[in-house]
């Protein structure tokens, strides 16, 4: 995936690594740790379309809450529009949960998850299956997105007008053992019967790469890493990975997931923790305006003098949180199966793949 460490693809990765080339953003986690933020006035300018208030959150709110720890997978950026609305709009109060923001510190999900330090996590899907397999006890529990928006880039000004003329290129990435089956599966998805894949591990982000013609191709997000590449000038071809993948191509970006010990023992509590952040997401997906200024607002070290990309990239990834029936977080068997059988045929999970139903569960949203 693009703009990511090399332990962890992220979505979010592309916003706040591709902000210093644009605004002299510094790379760092949120400034605020719990929800104790007020409303923000930019809340209070949302249309009628909105999931809520603060005034109607305050008076339902239970008089004890109980902490759920949130833990971020890079600095803020626009795929946390929803996790703030919803303390901004007491969403987290009216459900008797008081949020713990844990913000990124080079540790992905998994091993938060695993100690016990974190209750939900940001995670990447292929990753959940490989660490499944290699006995990591946890599932994803909603989609932050609804579908994939990732894409297969190259310069808008090269020669390249679909996948299969990368065959043996040079592909930018991080070293992300899912990536080599992924990109060979979009290969031979546009017709190559034996795909190459060429990697060389960047040591920056992949639109700089790409336009110092380092790289021939890499993957971006779309409404992410092609706003920003076209706010600083670098236009780009996508060929969108759901176009090449069958099925099992519709993967959402990134999920939340939890250990099974937190499903079995508290359940309840993520279920509350996952109502509001449907309601919060919605309200994004409906009012990316005030949802954005929420997030600047309570992020001001790290997007202060961001307000044109995350505008930008929040008016174009705001439509993705939700599904064709407009609710947040569902996730179904194709998510997993199809992808499992990529990575299970380029080898990265070894040995039995894990149950489907081990993979993800719908029993802690809004709509079961």
């Amino acid at each position: 995936m693009p703009n990511r460490t090399p332990h962890r693809p992220s979505r979010a990765l592309a916003v706040a690594l591709a902000l210093p080339l644009v605004l002299a953003l510094a790379a760092c986690g949120s400034s605020s740790s719990s929800s104790t933020s007020s409303a923000s006035a930019a809340s209070s300018s949302s249309d009628s379309s909105t999931s809520g208030s603060n005034t109607a959150a305050a008076s339902t709110a239970p008089a004890t809450k109980t902490k759920v720890r949130i833990s971020l997978d890079y600095s803020a950026n626009v795929d946390y529009l929803g996790i703030y609305a919803a303390i901004n709009n007491g969403y987290f109060a009216a459900q008797g949960i008081d949020p713990v923001i844990i913000p990124y510190a080079n540790t992905p999900a998994e091993p938060l998850i695993q100690s016990g330090k974190t209750d939900l996590g940001i995670t990447y899907p292929p990753d959940v299956i490989i660490n499944r397999a290699q006995g990591l006890k946890y599932k994803a529990v909603a989609a932050l997105v609804a579908g994939n928006t990732t894409d297969l880039a190259v310069l808008a000004s090269s020669k390249y007008t679909r996948p299969a003329q990368l065959n043996g290129l040079l592909y930018g990435g991080f070293g992300v053992s899912s990536d080599p089956p992924i990109v060979s599966a979009i290969l031979h998805g546009d017709g190559v019967a034996k795909p190459v894949f060429k990697q060389v591990v960047l040591d920056t982000d992949v639109i700089d790469a790409l336009s110092k013609n380092r790289v021939q191709y890499t993957a971006v997000f779309g409404g992410i890493d092609d706003v920003t590449a076209a706010l600083q000038g670098v236009k780009l071809r996508t060929f969108p990975y759901k176009n090449y993948l069958g099925a099992g191509g519709n993967y959402p970006n990134a999920v939340f997931a939890a250990s099974d010990s937190e499903i079995a023992n508290n359940g309840p509590t993520l279920a509350h923790a996952l109502k509001a952040l449907a309601e919060g997401y919605e309200f994004a997906a409906h009012n990316p305006a005030a949802a954005e200024q929420i997030l600047i607002k309570d992020n001001p070290t790290a997007l202060a003098h961001s307000q044109q990309i995350v505008t930008a990239t929040g008016n174009a990834t705001a439509p993705t949180f939700l599904d064709k029936a407009g609710v947040w977080g569902p996730l179904n068997d194709e998510d997993f199966s199809g992808l499992e059988a990529i990575l299970s045929k380029g080898g990265v999970v070894k040995g039995a793949l894990p149950a489907v139903s081990d993979l993800y569960t719908n029993s802690l949203l809004p709509t079961g």
